[in-house]
């Protein structure tokens, strides 16, 4: 007696089983004039046939992908295996262009293997006379990919070089015109009911721009305003750091026309004479504006104390140092001690570390103090403690400098980035026109960095008076320093200390044994660590 098979779609019994495969290019709307016939009548349609010939419908494989482009396929690929390994002995699909579009080179992994049934040709791969009609129709839709293909990559190259908008929808705080012309979006927007202020979208972008460049505002900072105010994000929740981020490097904000070689990658556009083209329509931003917004945004803003809503310093001489070996979390006061995080905010730590703030912070002193006090002029220690200490002296000179080295090391990452983008394939092909433009700006970025970088090297330090100072001098500095003297004083020569747990209870603590002091290294060797 024949086994007879249940359609998952009806529940109907059937004698014989198939699959169907159904797909179409991309997700639109409804209403959309471009719709293909969905995945959901593909899918009724071959849910009707399979009852008219005897079969139950056992699976319905869908992909939302083209068949033309080289992308995988998870579902088709899906579909072919369980055909090829007997799970099911055919596979439905609508058209062959349904299938794929790639030619022959999809068809022939069926044809005279297994049984695939193409309604809408009427044709199907286990008939021989019909074998030659599916390679035909399957070059044929080939072909037509291909030019179909070429005429919108042309169409778009045109509309490009005239500075038109080719992306469906206008980017957020522009709007489009039917003639594909950028323009800021000044329709009113939200109304910040605490400031009574009303804004539009190109208002509030405006502002988000001269927040980071001017007031020195971070990205969290912008989230915030945004988010407190109830503004959704382009995608309709909150705003994230991320987006912000690359919503500053979109050149399309600062007037240049723009293409994704690289998918969420904006990069400016170039004709066919190399040159980069300008947008029809007024830009929300100066280029100026959008390039100090990205350097902000790259070295960061320290906001001064004194500009904080409350004094968050620490209240302790060793807090932001100490780092628990077993979890690497840091290591805050507790009662008469440091201890792990963990054993403050009731996470796991299998060997947290504490120590007595008299006995810790007695040895640390005197291990900073050894240290400095018999360091060579020439001891890499040294050498940090005067570039901080420099720091804290001329601070608006250093601010500058540090900002000159972070340019720098931007400079270079976006370098790196560039060439392993062109070794990962990126720039292959009818992108290849772009690389070269690219890796020349690159390189202009990465030397003008350097030249900056160049003119704070060897320049007018503040040396620290420690080699002139006996130990008992430096001692009694130390004992009538403040607080945030000592802890400057600590940090000039240490990155972090990490601490052991003790080996049983009640043990006098041996600092020797129990901590790792990671001692300064000057900037400039940290600048070609990271470089490297």
């Amino acid at each position: 007696m024949t086994a007879e098979h249940v359609c998952t779609i009806c529940g109907k019994t059937e004698p014989n089983a198939i699959d169907l495969y159904t797909r179409k290019s991309k997700k639109l709307r409804k209403d959309d004039h471009r719709r293909e016939q969905s995945t959901d009548a593909q899918r009724e349609q071959g849910h009707r046939w399979a009852h008219r010939n005897g079969y139950a419908v056992r699976k319905v494989w869908k992909d939302i992908q083209s068949a033309f482009k080289d992308v995988k396929r998870s579902d088709f690929d899906r579909a072919l295996s369980a055909l090829a390994g007997g799970e099911v002995p055919a596979l439905w699909c609508y058209l062959i262009d349904r299938f794929s579009r790639k030619g022959a080179e999809d068809v022939l992994k069926v044809i005279g293997k297994a049984r695939v049934i193409f309604e809408y040709d009427g044709l199907d791969s286990n008939e021989s006379r019909d074998r030659r009609w599916i390679i035909n129709r399957a070059e044929e839709a080939r072909e037509y990919s291909e030019n179909l293909s070429e005429r919108v990559r042309d169409t778009k190259e045109e509309q490009r070089s005239k500075g038109l908008w080719v992306a469906g929808r206008a980017l957020w705080g522009y709007m489009v015109s039917r003639d594909r012309v950028l323009s800021p979006d000044e329709e009113p927007y939200i109304c910040h009911l605490a400031s009574r202020t009303e804004w539009t979208r190109a208002g509030l972008l405006r502002e988000m721009f001269r927040k980071i460049a001017e007031d020195g505002a971070s990205g969290h900072d912008i989230c915030r305003w945004l988010n407190g105010m109830g503004v959704p994000s382009p995608g309709g929740k909150s705003w994230g750091r991320g987006y912000l981020h690359r919503m500053t490097r979109n050149p399309a904000y600062s007037g240049w026309q723009v293409i994704q070689i690289r998918p969420g990658h904006p990069e400016p556009y170039r004709n066919a004479q190399g040159q980069r083209v300008r947008l029809k329509g007024t830009a929300l931003v100066s280029p100026e504006l959008q390039r100090k917004v990205q350097e902000a945004l790259s070295t960061g803003h320290v906001v001064p104390i004194e500009q904080r809503a409350h004094d968050t310093r620490p209240k302790h001489l060793l807090t932001g140092l100490l780092r628990c070996e077993g979890c690497g979390r840091s290591m805050p006061k507790g009662g008469r001690s440091y201890l792990c995080q963990a054993a403050v905010g009731g996470t796991g730590c299998k060997t947290r570390a504490q120590a007595k703030m008299n006995a810790i912070e007695e040895f640390v002193f005197q291990a900073w103090l050894a240290r400095l006090t018999h360091a060579a002029a020439d001891d890499p220690v040294m050498l940090a403690v005067s570039e901080r200490w420099t720091a804290r002296m001329k601070p608006e000179e250093t601010e500058e400098e540090q900002a000159a080295r972070a340019a720098l090391r931007a400079a270079e990452a976006g370098l790196k980035r560039l060439l392993d983008d062109r070794q990962a394939g990126v720039y292959d092909g009818a992108a290849a026109r772009y690389f070269g433009p690219l890796l020349r700006e690159a390189n202009e970025a990465v030397e003008a960095a350097r030249a900056e970088v160049g003119k704070y090297d060897g320049g007018g330090a503040v040396q620290l008076p420690f080699r002139s100072v006996s130990l008992e001098e430096l001692t009694a500095a130390w004992d009538d320093a403040s607080l945030p003297m000592k802890r400057d004083l600590l940090r000039l020569a240490i990155d972090r200390i990490m601490v052991r747990k003790a080996p049983r209870r009640g043990i006098r603590f041996n600092g020797h044994e129990r901590l790792d002091i990671e001692w300064a290294q000057p900037a400039q060797q940290e600048d070609f660590t990271e470089a490297a």
